[in-house]
């Protein structure tokens, strides 16, 4: 352990803060704490939310970020996965394979030539039956049009479009984020999204990012307005609430 660890334990303790005390002073969930303190790093979702949360509890502590995330960079060790390899497909052609094909083809030409052939003669008597078309009714005769006989076309009416119903939130990843999303009330998302990926969300009354795990890689657009910027890179946020408030 490189010991970053037992500096954050070390100064939570002597801050007399319990697990649900320091949750509600960093906005930071109890079991990430946890693993933040005994560096169990497979626990959180990815290195940048990581960095995130060392850096916000950090700074909570009353301790220098710069020196917690130095110690985490330290205790890194990158495992090359093995490459497996892959068995080569062989294609095996039995051996009856090739006379149904062979029986297939001249089944098939066999009927072009039929078909071909009933072709023929029916055009051949087509030629011979006598046809004379019905002669077509002439045209009615066009009468000039004069400015007095024009009619007037009513004005449309313009369209004013509908007010949009609901919430649409539209997110944009500029950076790799984690981010827990609520819609009315019910889950919607949770994962890591990379850079350039966007996400839809729709809801009735009440859009909720109940985490975010870099808050600087994230745009937010609520019903067609860019809303201003969440935070700073690296920087969790928890509970940001977008309803139709926000549009004003």
């Amino acid at each position: 352990m490189a010991g970053e660890g037992q500096m954050l334990r070390a100064a939570r303790k002597e801050k007399e803060w319990s697990y649900m005390e320091t949750e509600e002073t960093t906005k930071i969930r109890v079991r990430y704490i946890q693993a933040l303190e005994e560096e169990d790093y497979k626990v959180l979702p990815g290195t940048t939310y990581v960095k995130g949360y060392l850096r916000t509890y950090a700074k909570q502590l009353g301790l220098n970020p710069d020196e917690i995330i130095a110690l985490y960079n330290d205790s890194i060790v990158q495992e090359t996965e093995p490459v497996l390899e892959l068995p080569k497909k062989v294609n095996v052609r039995s051996s009856w394979v090739r006379p149904v094909i062979i029986g297939s083809m001249a089944l098939l030409a066999i009927v072009l030539v039929i078909a071909m052939a009933n072709l023929y003669q029916s055009g051949k008597k087509v030629a011979d039956t006598s046809y004379s078309p019905t002669a077509l009714p002439s045209a009615p005769k066009t009468e000039a049009v004069t400015p007095e006989s024009t009619p007037v076309v009513p004005s449309q009416e313009k369209v004013v479009p509908a007010t949009q119903d609901g919430l649409t939130a539209k997110l944009v990843f500029t950076q790799p984020c984690w981010i827990e999303v609520r819609v009315d009330g019910k889950p919607s998302l949770q994962a890591e999204y990379p850079a350039g990926t966007s996400k839809e969300v729709k809801g009735t009354d009440k859009i909720e990012l109940v985490s975010v795990g870099n808050a600087g890689g994230l745009s937010v657009t609520l019903n067609g307005k860019a809303l201003p910027s969440l935070g700073k890179s690296g920087e969790v946020l928890s509970n940001v609430v977008l309803t139709k408030d926000n549009l004003n």
